[in-house]
C-alpha cells in the first residue's frame, strides 16, 4: 500500500502518542505490570531436609512446592546431602537471601542450632517437617509422623508373628526421629525375655551404610533373625545384602516409611512390615500452617501425622506404585 505524504505524518504521530502514553501510565502506576507486581509481593521461603535422595524428602517437597507456587509464592529448596555443616550454610544463606520461613528436617539438631536461633533473631518463621527437636520453644510449628508409635506398631506385629528372636536395629541417633522410633521399638519388646537385642548400629539412614553393615555382621558370623530398620531405605540395604549371600528367607525385616520399594517386598513376602508414614500430609500440613501465620490466623504449634502398620494381611489395601 502507497501513503500520501499527509498520511504518513498522521500514521507516525498516532504511534508516537501511543508510546509516550503508555511509558506515562507505566511511570505513573507501575502496579499496571501484573508480572511485575506479583514478583515484588511473592513470598520467598526456604527448604533444606536431611538429603533430597530419599524419595520421602522427594514428596514432602513438592507437595510444599505445589501450595507455595499455586499461591504465586517462591520456595528455595537445598539439599544438604547428611553434611550438617553444609545445612548449617545453607540456613544461614537462606535468610540472608531474604526467605520469611524455612522448612527444616535436620541432619543433626545440635548442629544447625546456631543457624536457627540467627533465624529466629531475624524474625524467620522455623517450621520442622519429619523429626522432632529436643527444644521446641525454638519451633514456629514441628509436623511429623508419629514415630514412637511407628516403633510400638513394628514390635507388635513381630510378637505377633514370632515366639523368639535375635535382633538388630539399624538407627540414625543424630535424629529425634530416630531415637523415638527406636525407643518405641525396644520398650514395646523389652518386656518379652525371648527377644534379645544384639546390637545397634548407626547407617545415616541411608541404603548404601546399610548395606556394608549388614554385610559385615553376616561375615562376622552374628547369628540374628530379625532386623528393624528406622527407615525402608535401610531395610532396603539390609535385604540386598542378606540376597548377595543367601540369606534373604532366614530373616524378618520390619521399616518405617511404606515406601513403594518396601511395599513391593511385603507383596512378595520379602519383607515382614513397614509403618507407614504419610509424605504428602506432612508437607500440607506444614504449608497450611505457614500460611495461618502469614495470614494471621490460627496455629497449630504440633501436629502429629498417624502411622499405619502394612503387611501381608493388608498389602492389597495399598498401592506399590507410589506412596500413601
Amino acid at each position: 500500500m502507497k501513503f500520501l505524504p499527509n498520511q504518513v505524518k498522521t500514521v507516525l504521530y498516532t504511534i508516537a502518542a501511543a508510546a509516550a502514553l503508555l511509558g506515562l501510565l507505566a511511570v505513573l502506576d507501575k502496579n499496571n505490570d501484573f508480572s511485575l507486581t506479583q514478583s515484588e509481593r511473592a513470598h520467598k521461603f526456604g527448604a533444606t531436609y536431611m538429603t533430597m535422595n530419599n524419595p520421602f524428602f522427594e514428596v514432602i517437597n513438592e507437595t510444599i512446592r505445589s501450595t507455595v507456587e499455586s499461591n504465586g509464592d517462591i520456595l528455595i529448596t537445598r539439599d544438604p546431602a547428611l553434611d550438617a555443616v553444609r545445612q548449617t550454610q545453607q540456613i544461614y544463606e537462606l535468610i540472608d537471601e531474604g526467605v520469611e520461613a524455612i522448612f527444616i528436617a535436620p541432619v543433626d539438631f545440635e548442629e544447625v542450632l546456631p543457624a536457627i536461633e540467627y533465624g529466629r533473631e531475624k524474625g524467620v518463621k522455623i517450621i520442622f517437617v519429619d523429626t522432632e527437636i529436643y527444644d521446641e520453644s525454638l519451633a514456629d510449628c514441628i509436623v511429623v509422623s508419629d514415630n514412637y508409635r511407628a516403633g510400638v506398631i513394628c514390635a507388635e506385629y513381630l510378637l505377633e508373628k514370632k515366639t523368639e528372636g535375635k535382633v538388630l536395629i539399624f538407627e540414625h541417633p543424630a535424629t529425634k526421629s530416630s531415637n523415638d522410633r527406636v525407643e518405641g521399638f525396644v520398650d514395646t519388646i523389652s518386656g518379652n525375655g525371648n527377644f534379645e537385642i544384639l546390637d545397634r548400629m548407626d547407617y545415616s539412614g541411608q541404603l548404601e551404610t546399610a548395606m556394608p553393615l549388614m554385610i559385615d555382621e553376616l561375615k562376622k558370623g552374628t547369628e540374628f533373625d530379625v532386623v528393624f530398620s528406622i527407615n525402608d531405605v535401610g531395610a532396603l540395604g539390609v535385604m540386598a545384602a542378606l540376597k548377595d549371600y543367601g540369606k534373604l528367607d532366614d530373616i524378618s525385616i520390619l521399616g518405617v516409611d511404606g515406601a513403594p520399594e518396601a511395599k513391593s517386598m511385603i507383596k512378595e513376602r520379602i519383607m515382614l512390615a513397614t509403618a507407614a508414614q504419610y509424605p504428602s500430609e506432612i508437607g500440607q500440613n506444614a504449608v497450611d500452617q505457614l500460611y495461618n501465620m502469614i495470614e494471621g490466623r490460627a496455629v497449630e504449634k504440633k501436629i502429629r501425622v498417624s502411622v499405619n502398620l502394612i503387611s501381608a494381611e493388608n498389602i492389597d489395601e495399598f498401592s506399590t506404585k507410589g506412596w500413601q
